[in-house]
């Protein structure tokens, strides 16, 4: 498994959010339900992490990364554990849904090592295979999965995803296995007894 590279080159891509991508690294991504943040909540973590981000330009060293997912991952990880907007994930016809679109490319596209299906939001752990796109790979899982909840009815959120998402390069093995880790025990950690969907490969 080939980790990240802070000295190799780097695939850059942007919406709202920056995006990385190096060769065949692990990934760990996050997005979310279109309705999943309040506008106020989003707007003073944009601006708190925008000056972060203005005086700390990455690339960064293990601290600074450290200290900047302190500060804005793990905080965003907590608002979104709160349950805000309609929590359509929580039906399990629609995380059905989004789970089949997942292993749709598994194997083929992108190797998946695990994901959590929240009521809101959903994190996944993969590594895309050479010459693959995170952009498109995230697109393709969002977008063929909203038309099929639109399509059976399940859900009149519209959009259905929010239209950017949050992702990580995965360091070495021991960041890959507090990844796995974090995904396995986030319904925990929010509460859940049930409305959630976990998968991790044996």
């Amino acid at each position: 498994m080939k980790f990240f590279d802070p000295r190799g080159d780097i695939e850059k891509t942007a919406h709202k959010l920056p995006h990385w991508q190096q060769d065949e690294v692990a990934t760990f991504v996050t997005f979310r339900l279109a309705d999943s943040l309040p506008r106020e909540l989003l707007d003073d973590w944009l601006r708190a992490r925008d000056s972060f981000l203005a005086e700390n330009p990455p690339p960064w060293d293990e601290i600074t990364e450290a200290c900047y997912h302190g500060q804005f991952s793990d905080k965003l990880d907590e608002h979104l554990d709160s349950g805000h907007g309609c929590c359509a994930l929580r039906d399990p016809r629609v995380a059905q849904i989004v789970a089949e679109r997942f292993h749709h490319f598994d194997g083929q596209r992108y190797h998946l090592w695990s994901y959590a299906i929240m009521p809101n939001h959903a994190h996944v752990l993969f590594t895309l295979n050479e010459g693959e796109s995170l952009p498109d790979t995230l697109q393709g899982w969002k977008g063929v999965s909203s038309r099929l909840i639109h399509k059976a009815g399940l859900s009149d959120l519209n959009p259905f995803w929010h239209p950017d998402y949050f992702d990580r390069l995965i360091r070495s093995s021991e960041h890959f296995d507090k990844v796995k880790t974090y995904i396995r025990e986030n319904p925990a950690k929010a509460g859940l007894k049930s409305g959630f969907v976990l998968w991790e490969r044996s």
